[in-house]
């Protein structure tokens, strides 16, 4: 993983989402500073798994499996706190992860800006 996630992963507006996209909220510009790092994780839910679903889309290829490692190293270019943002892609449905935590997958077929249904 390089450098350049940190600059990819930060949203460049706050503009609705695509029609690709679906009807998805942007994720916010606030949550990010100048050098394309997150500032803090959201403690609001809304907030939190648009921008969860806006990493897992930028960081991570859908087909490809990932060691721990390579998932820490991507995410360090985003926030310190690399292990509470690898928790919450795997709780919210956004990476898929092994029992035994060595591979981790981006789940397909949950659109950006979109959270799974919970029961």
């Amino acid at each position: 993983m390089t450098a350049d996630h940190a600059a990819s992963a930060a949203p460049a507006s706050a503009a609705p989402a695509s029609a690709a996209e679906g009807a998805a909220p942007a994720v916010p510009v606030d949550l990010f500073a100048a050098d394309g790092r997150l500032k803090a994780i959201p403690r609001r839910p809304a907030r939190r798994a648009a921008l969860l679903d806006h990493l897992a889309a930028t960081l991570f290829e859908p087909a490809r499996v990932y060691t721990e490692r390579e998932v820490n190293e991507a995410l360090k270019t985003v926030h310190e706190d690399f292990p509470a943002l690898r928790r919450h892609l795997v709780v919210g449905g956004q990476l898929a992860r092994t029992k035994d935590g060595s591979a981790y997958q981006r789940q397909p077929g949950v659109p950006a800006g979109a959270t799974p249904a919970v029961a």
